[in-house]
């Protein structure tokens, strides 16, 4: 890890080990405020969940994230969000690379629905760093009464 106080009155860094630096600081940070899965990876996502008038409300938050890396599949008893992403930044001057990073984003979240949904009427958007969905409710008759045949 760079060291905490890499300033002093005689010294400046260079674009890319000022860059580095921050970076660090950010990675700190998120370790912090990010609770890890089994993978070690920082994919958990607050979601709120809930029933009104027979449809099923749903808000994923994706804070950070570009919709067009995100992929929603909704299925009858549970909706999975996926990232596959990889970008690469890269600093030069004068014709020397000073800084390069390559970010992978990559996660599948499921998210179990205490009811069956219609998944043809489900609708999906993306505003302000959350996924709301909105699905109506599969209404099913609880049971039904069979006849027996005699033979």
């Amino acid at each position: 890890m760079f060291a905490i106080t890499p300033f002093n009155s005689n010294r400046r860094l260079s674009p890319a080990a000022h860059h580095r630096a921050m970076r660090e600081m950010d990675d700190f940070f998120d370790r912090l405020l990010w609770a890890p899965d089994l993978g070690g990876s920082r994919n958990f996502r607050e979601f709120d969940l809930y029933e009104k008038d027979g449809k099923l409300f749903l808000s994923i938050e994706a804070a950070g994230m570009n919709p067009d890396d995100l992929e929603v599949r909704i299925f009858k008893d549970r909706v999975a969000v996926k990232c596959n992403k990889e970008a690469e930044e890269r600093e030069e001057e004068d014709g020397k690379t000073w800084y390069n990073r390559k970010t992978v984003c990559r996660f599948n979240y499921e998210i179990s629905l205490p009811f069956e949904i219609d998944t043809d009427g489900a609708e999906a958007k993306f505003e302000e760093g959350v996924i709301h969905i909105t699905a109506p409710r599969l209404e099913r008759s609880e049971s039904k009464v069979l006849s027996l045949k005699k033979g």
